[in-house]
């Protein structure tokens, strides 16, 4: 089996609800799609996000890597050699993370696909049902949080909530403390700073929220190794990497070493797909540390499932990104607090033409 075309798509679809974040504020997700297609007729599919002026590549950045750089170094090679693709990769693009996600997601899709296994089993087996999910409440008044925290605990029995901190400290206590006061007491939060506070603002912020109560971890607060390291000294709250897993393996190993975290916040498009990952995760349990593994959506969310589910130390939740819409041909979402592998072939899911048609042209 031969690789004959790859083909990519931008795509941009609105979120439910505005994401704001120490970072600024997010209306809709930039993601690019790729299909890979073989002289035996199977294709696989892959997506990235493009964070853009977040931190990272745009999306006509990513397509450039993949078009102009990467898809020429692929052409009539073996799909099946993920390993020599990822060399192929990282020798024609080495900054093209992003990009070799995608196309390292459709490798992955094609191999099951032909085989006629699920990812995982390529991954080394499912131990696990899938990505463990939490709800999500952005970050507004607490009065209004505290009414859709009332309403999808209803829906869903969610009691783990992530939402934002990192803005400042007299404006993080005070609204935490009265969206502590509207909730019941068996609600806890996962409170992710971005990156937003300095050491000292961290210390401050973080010690007096722990003692609001219902704090159940701490995401990323500040943005250097030994202010992770400093801070996880000051806390009783487990404290979760997030930003300072982006350089993959490497990072994972430096995580562990410094004792930084307790937990790894698995962002897969950040370090070239599942192949790194599944090494990062390795690292990981080897160091005594747990992941989380962020779901997104459509193709990503396929792939980050399938991971978790043959990971063994993926025990902590992440959110599933709430989108106006899908470009899958069938709706792909948590089961309950659980998002479970497909257990079709390969990723499990296929694009919906239509919609990819319809979302490339809005750009």
């Amino acid at each position: 089996m031969k690789i004959i075309k790859i083909d990519s798509t931008v795509v941009s679809i609105d979120r439910s609800r505005d994401l704001a974040t120490a970072y600024g504020v997010s209306t809709a997700t930039n993601t690019v799609v790729v299909q890979v297609h073989t002289d035996d007729g199977i294709t696989g599919i892959g997506q990235t996000v493009a964070a853009g002026a977040w931190g990272g590549d745009t999306v006509e950045t990513v397509k450039h890597h993949i078009d102009d750089r990467l898809a020429p170094a692929l052409l009539g090679q073996d799909p099946f050699n993920i390993e020599g693709l990822h060399q192929r990769m990282f020798q024609a693009h080495r900054a093209a993370v992003n990009a070799r996600t995608a196309l390292d997601f459709a490798f992955w899709d094609i191999k099951g696909k032909a085989l006629a296994v699920p990812v995982y089993e390529l991954l080394g087996g499912a131990c696990m049902p899938g990505a463990v999910c939490h709800g999500f409440v952005e970050r507004e008044e607490p009065a209004a949080m505290a009414a859709r925290i009332e309403e999808m605990t209803a829906e869903a029995d969610w009691t783990w909530y992530k939402t934002k901190i990192g803005f400042t400290v007299d404006e993080d206590v005070a609204w935490y403390r009265q969206l502590r006061n509207l909730v019941s007491d068996d609600i806890r939060f996962q409170l992710d700073g971005n990156t937003g506070y300095t050491l000292g603002d961290a210390v401050q912020s973080c010690t007096r929220l722990e003692r609001l109560g219902g704090v159940a971890l701490f995401e990323q607060p500040v943005s250097h190794l030994d202010e992770m390291a400093h801070l996880l000294t000051r806390l009783e709250t487990p404290l979760q990497a997030d930003e300072s897993t982006g350089g993959g393996p490497r990072s994972a190993y430096e995580i562990a070493r410094e004792r930084a975290a307790h937990v790894l916040h698995f962002k897969i498009h950040r370090y070239g797909g599942l192949l790194p990952s599944a090494r990062m995760a390795a690292i990981a349990e080897a160091a005594g540390l747990e992941i989380s593994v962020a779901p997104y959506f459509d193709v990503i969310a396929a792939a980050a499932a399938n991971l978790a589910a043959a990971t063994p130390v993926a025990k902590w939740p992440a959110g599933f990104s709430d989108m106006t819409d899908t470009i899958l041909a069938e709706p792909y979402e948590p089961d309950g607090q659980i998002l479970p592998p497909p257990p079709r072939p390969g990723l499990g899911v296929e694009i919906d033409e239509d919609k990819l048609a319809f979302y490339a042209a809005q750009q």
